[in-house]
């Protein structure tokens, strides 16, 4: 995986090396994720010939927005003094790490009067409080990640009838965001039972939680209430994904097992005090067990197990159980879950490999000439000198989570001067960004486009072969599959076509003598682990709390966990004498500056006060690393002159202010190299031409676009169809002595060719925030866009030739993250001539625009809204 997909999440187009993608739609975009791509034209000449060109790319960057939600609402019975204990689950559902505050308030203080309503950790979710250290906010989540806690609300003991609690989950980067759940409580004299549920798996070898994991289930039942519990009953259905351990059942109250084939009201056990329970196992996915009397101040518990199913996809999955007490239903338990971590896996081949399916059938390519199966795309019909092959691939995701792929290409023995290129299912669309999100199981199909150089030699045997590769964006796991050529190369006719690291800071010593004890160097986005030893010094067995004493900068994250990867807040007991490893995670956001940031790790016991600390620090890397985009086939008349717009960014964390920029692959024609000072994508006088970095002031910000126009003009002489290829390059070496950490997008070909009709294709973008059709300006540079806005195009094409050109279509696509969208009406397709006609769904467009002549223009506008 190349550096930039991890700092900033942008996908671009170079010769060979290539990092590409489709349209798909599913999932919001994440914070600084760029949505782009290309338009595509075609049209006929008065010749005759069809003739294929491609737009400049625009882009638009997904810019952080706060999302939240709070679950769920809680109704509990609770004895005049007593304590209830109210679970809940905060979901970050922004697209980027944010923090959420905590709050809650009785609605009317006089009926219960409240005198606690205070917040405890429980980041297992489990329903039970992880430390008795409170809290008023969630630790920063990623986009995504849940975070469990419990409020321990106490009641006077003078307290009547019920009332409701309000609790509130405020965003911190926008606290107009937020969620709430209500609470109730009810006093009662009569019988109360509390009933705690708690799900704990044992991960494999690996410390992945996985399909045949085992899961330990605790029932845990508490008779707060004045009065015994008569005919208590439990029932837990289990999820699908969840399957039953036969005599795995136990009460707490006696030993052996439980008899799962007695009948549902057998008597399994007796406990001490002549309480009887019967246990009940239905064979498919329901246990549950009846005691016949819980007397008032006694607890108990039922644990069994279970097994995770072999088809369970990765994500949560939750359960709670009912309880009633001589027959009348009481307040469920809280809902327990666990995490079933992502497994990915990715396959590119000449058929869907999927290891699910016994044979594998399904999708094929449709351009495979050899035997099935083998993981080749063999392609054997003939072409001429400057031809284009075409190898289709099919794209599996065998992950058990949704997932995006990455493509790239690597020319083995095509012959010097091939170009390649990845087109849709289409055939046609360019393909820019990531594949996806693809849903588990999913095959997609690709087109990888070989153009062969115009003077390679005619030969009538070949064995030409390019390595393909596909890479998991979640993970960066990969595949290959080969695109093989074994037919004639023949003497060329006309055939013009488009081609695109133990013991520091023992005791009371923080710092070392004021310096931090360990210093790790990262790149932005890159997580550092310290492991940490807390050892319990102490005469009596404690439990830790574990903090950051100073806040981390803002975007920056933090996670305890424990050997196996589970995520914590506090150490869990620690007997006398004896220590517990900590891993403490530190990862910077992906747009993070070079610097030092001090991590100020604490521990603090929650019964004695005492805590330590440890002072680390997290040193960012300088990146120096700027891509350019995108390959573009244009024409021009004799004599003519033609401007290409290209796209340089800076997607490293140093600004550039030096570095070659040059052009060269020209013979005949001319070019030369402007800085669009203005950005308004028009070669105006005042742009200056450009040779290096140290040419345009201030340099290249870190995350900043610039725009650069080759201009090349034809000789007068031009005979039609010739065409000549120019070249961009941008230096591997920046500010004088630093290494561009992935030199493969640094440079981009332009095809110019000589036609007697000239049609240039131009595709621009505003952004049309609320989706309802308002008026913008149109520009070609990059712009910010949020998740759930619109973004209005316009594609035109232009003849500014000297014949008409016939049969004028123009394709397009929708970005990855975005689908086409007529707001309802507002913001339908906007087609010139009027005579036009398109093709609309909600990935792609088409549109067909008859003749246009010298002078004249067709277009289409049309809008595509960002996932949410």
């Amino acid at each position: 995986m190349s550096y930039q997909s991890k700092f900033l999440r942008t996908a671009s187009v170079a010769a060979i090396g290539i990092v590409l993608g489709t349209s798909a739609h599913a999932l919001s975009p994440e914070a600084g994720a760029v949505i782009g791509n290309q338009a595509v034209a075609t049209y006929q000449n008065g010749a005759g010939d069809t003739i294929t060109v491609t737009s400049n790319t625009v882009e638009t960057l997904v810019q952080q927005v706060a999302g939240v939600t709070l679950t769920s609402d809680n109704t509990e019975t609770i004895a005049p003094g007593g304590k209830a204990f109210l679970p809940h689950v905060i979901t970050n559902d922004g697209n980027g790490p944010d923090s959420f505050t905590l709050t809650a308030i009785e609605t009317d203080t006089g009926t219960l009067d409240t005198t606690n309503l205070v917040f405890y950790p429980d980041a297992n979710m489990d329903g039970v409080a992880d430390s008795s250290t409170p809290i008023t906010s969630t630790p920063v989540l990623a986009n995504g990640e849940q975070f469990g806690v419990v409020i321990e609300a106490t009641v006077a003991s003078t307290a009547t009838g019920s009332d409701s609690i309000t609790v509130t989950a405020t965003s911190s980067l926008d606290g107009s965001v937020t969620s709430v759940n209500t609470d109730t409580l009810t006093i009662s004299t009569d019988a109360i039972v509390e009933l705690v549920k708690n799900m704990t798996v044992d991960p494999g070898v690996n410390g992945i939680v996985d399909a045949g994991d085992e899961v330990t289930i605790t029932l845990t039942y508490n008779s707060s209430g004045l009065t015994a519990a008569n005919n208590y009953s439990v029932q837990d259905i289990l999820d699908g994904d969840l399957t039953f351990v036969p005599g795995s059942a136990v009460w707490s109250d006696a030993s052996g097992a439980l008899d799962d084939n007695n009948t549902p009201t057998a008597i399994d056990a007796t406990n001490g005090v002549g309480e009887t329970i019967a246990w009940d196992y239905d064979d498919a996915q329901t246990v549950g067990f009846t005691i016949s009397s819980v007397g008032s101040g006694r607890s108990g518990s039922v644990t069994f197990k279970a097994v995770i199913g072999a088809t369970a996809n990765a994500g949560i999955i939750q359960n709670a159980a009912t309880q009633s007490v001589d027959g009348v239903a009481f307040p469920p338990s809280n809902t327990a879950q666990i995490t079933v971590d992502e497994q990915y896996a990715v396959a590119i081949a000449d058929t869907a490999i999927n290891p699910d399916l016994t044979p594998n059938t399904g999708t094929v390519s449709s351009t495979d000439d050899d035997a099935a199966n083998n993981d080749v795309v063999t392609e054997s019909t003939d072409v001429y000198q400057g031809g284009v092959i075409k190898h289709e691939f099919v794209l599996t995701n065998n992950s058990n989570a949704t997932d995006s792929l990455t493509l790239s290409v690597n020319n083995v023995d095509y012959p010097a001067g091939t170009t390649f290129r990845f087109v849709g299912a289409d055939g046609v669309t360019p393909i820019v960004g990531p594949i996806g999100p693809m849903a588990i199981g999913e095959s997609r199909t690709v087109t990888l486009i070989a153009q062969l150089p115009t003077d390679v030699a005619p030969t009538a045997t070949t064995d030409y072969t390019a390595t393909v590769t596909t890479t998991s964006q979640a993970s960066g796991i990969s595949d290959s599959s080969t695109a093989e050529f074994n037919g004639a190369v023949l003497a060329s006719a006309v055939d013009l076509e488009n081609a695109v690291l133990g013991s520091e800071g023992d005791g009371a010593n923080p710092t070392n003598a004021g310096a931090p004890w360990v210093t790790t160097a990262t790149d932005p986005g890159q997580p550092v682990t310290y492991e940490m030893v807390v050892q319990n010094n102490g005469p009596v067995s404690d439990t830790y709390t574990l903090s950051l004493g100073t806040p981390l900068p803002a975007g920056w994250t933090v996670e305890f966990q424990l050997a196996d990867g589970t995520v914590v807040s506090n150490t869990g007991t620690i007997p006398a004498g004896s220590s517990e490893s900590i891993f403490v995670v530190v990862t910077p956001p992906e747009d993070e500056l070079p610097g030092d940031t001090l991590i100020d790790i604490n521990v603090a016991s929650a019964v004695s006060g005492q805590s330590d600390s440890i002072t680390n620090q997290v040193t960012v890397n300088e990146i120096y690393n700027v891509q350019i985009i995108d390959d573009q086939t244009v024409q021009a008349s004799p004599g003519g002159v033609v401007d290409i717009l290209h796209t340089v960014t800076n997607t490293g964390n140093v600004t550039i202010t030096d570095g070659a920029i040059t052009e060269s692959g020209l013979s005949g024609f001319s070019g030369a190299i402007f800085y669009d000072a203005n950005n308004d994508g028009v070669l105006d006088a005042t742009d200056p031409v450009v040779a290096d970095f140290a040419d345009i002031a201030g340099g290249l910000a870190p995350g900043d676009s610039l725009s650069l126009i080759y201009r090349v003009q034809t000789p007068s002489t031009s005979t039609v169809g010739v065409s000549e290829i120019g070249t961009i390059t941008i230096s591997n070496t920046l500010n004088l002595t630093q290494a561009d950490v992935d030199g493969s997008d640094n440079a981009t070909s332009d095809t110019i060719q000589i036609i007697s009709g000239d049609v240039t294709l131009t595709k621009y973008q505003y952004i049309d925030a609320n989706c309802d059709g308002s008026v913008g300006t149109f520009t070609k540079t990059r712009l910010d866009v949020e998740p759930g806005q619109c973004i209005r195009y316009l594609v035109e094409a232009e003849n500014t030739g000297s014949a008409p050109a016939q049969n004028v279509v123009i394709n397009d696509a929708a970005p990855a993250y975005t689908s086409i969208t007529n707001c309802g009406g507002a913001c339908a397709e906007a087609l010139v001539p009027g005579t036009s006609t398109a093709t609309i769904s909600a990935t792609n467009l088409s549109s067909s625009h008859g003749t246009v002549l010298p002078g004249s223009k067709a277009s289409v506008e049309f809008t595509v809204q960002v996932d949410n």
